[in-house]
């Protein structure tokens, strides 16, 4: 279901995008995919390296961790991956982020905070959570899902300034009326946002179903889920709540209710526990 939620999601970001390139007209609206998908290609190559640097975050070592890299390398056996290097983040917040544009590059960091805190039943949770993400090539599907989003966003940076001006219809004539293009350029950005965030929640419920599969397990994320929540509350959040890779963390370092949640790249922790404790695990285990 959360596969056909992505796809429907992606399918309706390319329509505001061709819809907003039917507004201002076919080379502008060829110029503004390039040039997103062209920004978002650099980020899908060199994101892992950028993001990793920007949480400060170094290799651990199998010394350091003996467990955890068992562990890691256990759960990417089941997942059918290499196993991903493993890093550690200076922060005392409860947090973990999986990066790498495909499972042969993938990579796993933890806080300082969340290997002293969690049990080994709640690690392996969201180990096995991280690397859901790095198996369901989710960098990729993030990527295409930034590059719909950016090429709307340069498209309505456009259409506003070609209906101030005057401008907006390409060589051939194409293009709409000033007044259709400025209302069109204020609402697409919105909804193809909208459609970001809904791809990057689906993904989490995805990653969360992933993990529950592959340790057999439900209840070991649901309890570091809740433990996640309560302690991020009353720490202060140290690089991890970088907004730049906030969407990254297994918990959002940021929170939203009501309509904001529409736009939180998470979906509600109670949620994704609820769900979590309606698998049954003995089924789980053995499908696995």
């Amino acid at each position: 279901m959360n596969q056909l939620k992505t796809a429907l999601l992606l399918c309706a970001a390319t329509a505001i995008l061709l819809a907003a390139g039917a507004a201002m007209g076919r080379s502008w609206l060829i110029g503004a995919t390039v040039l997103a998908f062209a920004m978002n290609l650099g980020a899908y190559f060199w994101s892992d390296r950028l993001v990793l640097r920007l949480q400060r975050a170094r290799v651990l070592t199998v010394m350091e961790a003996p467990q955890l890299h068992l562990d890691v390398a256990e759960l990417a056996g089941r997942m059918g991956i290499p196993t991903p290097k493993v890093y550690v983040i200076p922060d005392a917040a409860l947090n973990a982020f999986a990066t790498g544009r495909n499972p042969e590059h993938g990579a796993v960091a933890f806080t300082e905070g969340i290997l002293r805190s969690l049990s080994r039943r709640e690690l392996r949770g969201v180990i096995a959570h991280e690397l859901s993400h790095v198996r369901n090539r989710d960098i990729l599907v993030a990527t295409v899902a930034a590059g719909l989003a950016g090429a709307v966003g340069l498209l309505a940076s456009a259409l506003q300034w070609g209906a101030l001006l005057g401008f907006g219809h390409d060589r051939d004539g194409e293009g709409g009326s000033p007044l259709g293009a400025l209302l069109f350029a204020i609402v697409a950005p919105i909804g193809a946002t909208l459609v970001q965030m809904g791809i990057s929640r689906s993904r989490e419920f995805m990653a969360d179903a992933g993990a529950a599969r592959a340790t057999g397990d439900p209840e070991g994320l649901a309890l570091a889920l809740e433990r996640l929540t309560r302690a991020n509350h009353v720490i202060e959040p140290g690089p991890t709540a970088e907004p730049a890779s906030a969407s990254l963390m297994i918990a959002s370092p940021f929170s939203g209710d009501g309509m904001m949640s529409w736009f939180s790249t998470h979906p509600p922790v109670a949620e994704r526990v609820r769900r979590l404790r309606g698998m049954d695990p003995a089924s789980l285990r053995r499908a696995s």
